[in-house]
């Protein structure tokens, strides 16, 4: 086996920055010249293992719960966090530096920036090489992505001479992107590269015709797996065909087709809210065939009791019209997850950096973005997303006209989709332009 030639950066907590790992790896390992890569997981790899799955706890505890306080107060004190992580990822990325001859540096998460650019520095300096670290951005360029862009603006005028940043086109108000650049990172536009996004092959495909026949062959990770949808089917009798691991859902050109996707932790309470809120919209018997897709990409010991908690509350609405069909899944690849974007009269979303990404690409319906129910805490209010979610959402709403929704009006914003003519049924709200892309 050769020894890697690109090491590799990431970090777990969300998805996110794995799933854009997972592309840019796939790109590199089978273009045009091949490359060996060498990924590192931050969290994981080079915090130790008990800090690293506390810090990993945390972050995906508050999403499954929803408290954005929490998320906001962890991105608040990141500079901080960064300080006292730098010891141990300085030593972790200039150790595989002196043990490896890597070309390439890359790094697409938040963690270290400062670290990891000073190991590079005092490498090159020692073996007269000329490395510098590729930043990927994971989110898209606002005023609103401090998480990324905080640490890369306090770098000295050393260290910025080692970082080039490869991202989407900034969200711009009027103002210059050169004036863009230099106020939220300090870096010249020489080091900026503007380039399409770290996402998986799926999504560079050609879009489906939404007037065809589709079928959506839905990955099944064990038996258990497999069980969850045939109880989920109990209430309308026509479950999927379950054939070599693959639970085959087929989709007529006129059913309606909805996809909530919250993140790879979502929020329980959410979830449960937007199936009850589908229950009360389908009521009448008569109509079109009406499917909801429930994408859960979480880690296993949180994925059983969600999923078989929302199984369960499909269950019991025995008496729900049989043309209201629910599929709670989990871990689906991105050829599934780019058809159901494709395909989907509507989808709810979070808006995080990489799902934004993909549903600009593929999405041909509405794209609806999950706002928290708003609380307050000791005075302070948040309004149901961290701040660099707004951002995304904001660029999703210029790229696709993406709304806003909560499961408080879930019903009132998503009851035009079921009030269309008993003659005329239209799936699509927006007919598709099928010649879009890039």
């Amino acid at each position: 086996m050769r020894d890697p030639q690109i090491l590799l950066i990431t970090s777990s907590g969300g998805s996110g920055h794995l799933i854009a790992a997972k592309a840019i790896k796939e790109a590199l390992e089978m273009g045009e010249k091949p490359k060996t890569v060498m990924e590192q997981d931050v969290s994981q790899d080079w915090l130790g293992a008990l800090f690293g799955k506390i810090f990993i706890s945390i972050w995906n505890t508050s999403q499954i719960k929803g408290w954005i306080f929490m998320q906001e107060i962890q991105s608040f004190i990141h500079p901080l966090f960064s300080i006292f992580l730098t010891p141990s990822i300085f030593f972790h990325c200039f150790r595989l530096l002196m043990n490896y001859n890597f070309e390439r540096v890359i790094d697409n998460q938040v963690l270290g920036t400062k670290a990891i650019i000073n190991a590079v520095r005092l490498y090159n300096w020692l073996k007269k090489k000329n490395l510098i670290v590729e930043k990927v951005l994971t989110d898209l360029p606002t005023d609103y992505t401090a998480h990324f862009f905080t640490e890369i603006k306090s770098l000295n005028r050393f260290e910025r001479t080692s970082i080039e940043i490869y991202a989407q086109a900034p969200l711009l108000y009027g103002e210059m992107a050169e004036i863009f650049w230099k106020r939220k990172t300090g870096l010249s536009l020489s080091q900026i590269h503007i380039v399409y996004p770290p996402l998986r092959k799926a999504f560079f495909t050609p879009p489906i015709d939404p007037k065809a026949p589709l079928e959506i062959p839905l990955s099944i990770e064990n038996e258990v797996a497999k069980l969850r949808l045939i109880k989920a089917s109990q209430i309308h009798m026509n479950p999927p065909l379950f054939e070599e691991g693959r639970a085959k859902v087929f989709i007529h050109p006129l059913d309606l087709v909805f996809t909530i996707m919250l993140g790879s932790h979502p929020s329980k309470g959410a979830l449960h809210d937007y199936i009850d809120g589908f229950f009360r919209l389908v009521k009448s018997k008569e109509g079109p065939i009406v499917h909801v897709f429930i994408l859960s990409q979480t880690g296993k010991w949180i994925e059983k009791r969600l999923v078989d908690d929302l199984v369960s509350q499909i269950m019991s609405h025995p008496l729900a019209p049989k043309r209201l069909r629910f599929y709670p899944i989990s871990r689906q690849d991105d050829t599934v997850v780019s058809k159901l974007f494709n395909r989907s009269n509507a989808t709810i979303t979070r808006s995080s950096g990489i799902t934004t990404m993909e549903l600009i690409q593929s999405s041909l319906g509405d794209v609806w973005i999950h706002q928290e129910t708003p609380r307050s805490i000791l005075g302070l209010r948040h309004h149901g997303m961290v701040l660099w979610e707004y951002g995304n959402a904001l660029y999703l709403n210029q790229k696709k006209g993406a709304r806003f929704v909560s499961p408080q009006f879930f019903e009132q914003a998503f009851r035009h989709y079921f009030a269309q003519s008993k003659d005329v049924v239209v799936p699509f709200q927006n007919a598709p332009d099928l010649s879009m892309g890039y």
